[in-house]
Protein backbone atom coordinates (compact mmCIF):
# COMPACT_ATOMS: atom_id res chain seq x y z
CA UNK A 1 0.00 0.00 0.00
CA UNK A 2 2.84 2.37 0.88
CA UNK A 3 4.38 1.69 -2.56
CA UNK A 4 1.24 2.90 -4.34
CA UNK A 5 1.09 6.04 -2.24
CA UNK A 6 4.77 6.78 -2.95
CA UNK A 7 4.16 6.35 -6.68
CA UNK A 8 1.14 8.65 -6.55
CA UNK A 9 3.23 11.36 -4.87
CA UNK A 10 5.91 11.19 -7.60
CA UNK A 11 3.43 11.52 -10.48
CA UNK A 12 3.88 15.27 -10.68
CA UNK A 13 7.64 14.82 -11.29
CA UNK A 14 7.05 12.97 -14.61
CA UNK A 15 7.84 14.98 -17.71
CA UNK A 16 5.42 13.89 -20.41
CA UNK A 17 7.35 15.86 -23.03
CA UNK A 18 10.53 13.87 -22.30
CA UNK A 19 8.57 10.59 -22.33
CA UNK A 20 7.05 11.48 -25.70
CA UNK A 21 10.48 12.42 -27.09
CA UNK A 22 11.93 9.09 -25.92
CA UNK A 23 9.05 7.27 -27.59
CA UNK A 24 9.63 9.14 -30.86
CA UNK A 25 13.37 8.36 -30.76
CA UNK A 26 12.63 4.70 -30.07
CA UNK A 27 10.21 4.54 -33.01
CA UNK A 28 12.76 6.18 -35.31
CA UNK A 29 15.31 3.61 -34.16
CA UNK A 30 12.94 0.72 -34.88
CA UNK A 31 12.10 2.11 -38.33
CA UNK A 32 15.78 2.62 -39.22
CA UNK A 33 16.59 -0.91 -38.03
CA UNK A 34 13.73 -2.38 -40.09
CA UNK A 35 14.83 -0.48 -43.20
CA UNK A 36 18.42 -1.71 -42.79
CA UNK A 37 17.22 -5.30 -42.43
CA UNK A 38 15.01 -4.98 -45.51
CA UNK A 39 17.75 -3.31 -47.54
CA UNK A 40 20.79 -5.45 -46.63
CA UNK A 41 19.84 -8.65 -44.80
CA UNK A 42 16.78 -9.90 -46.72
CA UNK A 43 18.45 -9.82 -50.17
CA UNK A 44 21.30 -11.95 -48.78
CA UNK A 45 18.85 -14.50 -47.36
CA UNK A 46 16.73 -14.78 -50.50
CA UNK A 47 19.63 -14.84 -52.96
CA UNK A 48 20.13 -18.13 -54.77
CA UNK A 49 23.54 -19.57 -54.06
CA UNK A 50 25.36 -20.66 -57.21
CA UNK A 51 28.18 -23.17 -57.26
CA UNK A 52 31.32 -22.05 -59.03
CA UNK A 53 31.68 -25.30 -61.01
CA UNK A 54 28.04 -25.37 -62.17
CA UNK A 55 27.36 -25.81 -65.88
CA UNK A 56 23.99 -24.04 -65.56
CA UNK A 57 23.87 -20.25 -65.67
CA UNK A 58 20.85 -17.93 -65.63
CA UNK A 59 21.72 -15.23 -68.16
CA UNK A 60 18.62 -13.07 -67.93
CA UNK A 61 15.08 -12.93 -66.55
CA UNK A 62 12.16 -10.86 -67.79
CA UNK A 63 8.96 -10.66 -65.72
CA UNK A 64 5.83 -10.64 -67.87
CA UNK A 65 3.05 -10.53 -65.29
CA UNK A 66 2.67 -11.44 -61.62
CA UNK A 67 4.17 -14.92 -61.17
CA UNK A 68 4.95 -15.21 -64.89
CA UNK A 69 8.37 -14.66 -66.41
CA UNK A 70 10.80 -15.78 -69.10
CA UNK A 71 14.29 -16.98 -68.22
CA UNK A 72 17.26 -17.25 -70.54
CA UNK A 73 19.41 -20.13 -69.30
CA UNK A 74 22.79 -21.34 -70.55
CA UNK A 75 23.45 -25.05 -70.05
CA UNK A 76 26.91 -26.06 -71.22
CA UNK A 77 26.96 -24.94 -74.90
CA UNK A 78 23.20 -24.36 -75.38
CA UNK A 79 20.93 -21.43 -74.58
CA UNK A 80 17.36 -22.22 -73.60
CA UNK A 81 14.42 -19.84 -73.17
CA UNK A 82 12.13 -21.07 -70.41
CA UNK A 83 8.69 -19.77 -69.47
CA UNK A 84 7.83 -19.90 -65.77
CA UNK A 85 4.33 -19.71 -64.28
CA UNK A 86 2.85 -20.72 -60.95
CA UNK A 87 1.80 -24.00 -62.60
CA UNK A 88 5.19 -25.01 -63.95
CA UNK A 89 7.98 -24.49 -66.43
CA UNK A 90 7.85 -24.68 -70.25
CA UNK A 91 10.76 -24.78 -72.68
CA UNK A 92 10.09 -22.11 -75.31
CA UNK A 93 13.09 -22.53 -77.60
CA UNK A 94 16.68 -23.75 -77.68
CA UNK A 95 19.74 -22.85 -79.73
CA UNK A 96 23.47 -23.55 -79.79
CA UNK A 97 25.92 -20.83 -78.81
Amino acid sequence: MYFLIAQAENVENISFGWAAAKMVFAMIGVIVFALLVIRYVLPKLTQVRRREDSSIEVLDMQPLAPRRSVYLVKIEDKKIAVGMTENGMTKLCEWDT
